[in-house]
């Protein structure tokens, strides 16, 4: 047990982890669940404080700084992003000379996501007309002959 000086002014007292995790579980306390601090919004108001606290951390130099020493990194198996964007979709705006609308997919034609060339990049208005175009794709090959 907790000496009295550690639980001063505390709501909640438990004697192990374990009741505590209890009762934060929403299945186990669902009445008392409701109480509980809120911590949806909690990065966005911590990235404030920051931006208040430190306004010069993030400039651009920085920004470029950490890109270059992540750039490599990893197993090459996601898309390649820049500052914090997917890069197929930055080249797209570029090529369309405006920012993607909600809804439209960006495709890579020879099928490799770390081919950010314009030439291999298509973008389709829709989610259902890019399922259509892998579906006469599909169809073409495994039915050897016109997509139509």
């Amino acid at each position: 047990m907790r000496h009295e000086c550690y639980t001063r002014g505390k709501r909640h007292l438990f004697c192990c982890r374990q009741c505590l995790a209890d009762y934060s579980n929403k299945a186990k306390n669902p009445d008392g669940y409701d109480n509980l601090k809120d911590y949806t919004n909690m990065a966005i108001n911590f990235s404030m404080i920051a931006k208040k606290l430190n306004p010069s951390r993030m400039t651009p130099q920085v920004r470029e700084k950490i890109r270059n020493s992540l750039l490599g990194s990893g197993d090459g198996k996601t898309y390649e992003k820049t500052y914090g964007k997917h890069t197929h979709r930055v080249v797209a705006e570029q090529l369309l000379g405006r920012p993607l609308a909600e809804g439209e997919v960006v495709h890579h034609l020879d099928g490799n996501p770390r081919n950010n060339n314009p030439d291999n990049i298509r973008v389709f208005p829709s989610q259902r007309e890019h399922a259509e175009f892998h579906a006469k794709l599909y169809a073409f090959f495994m039915g050897g002959g016109d997509a139509e």
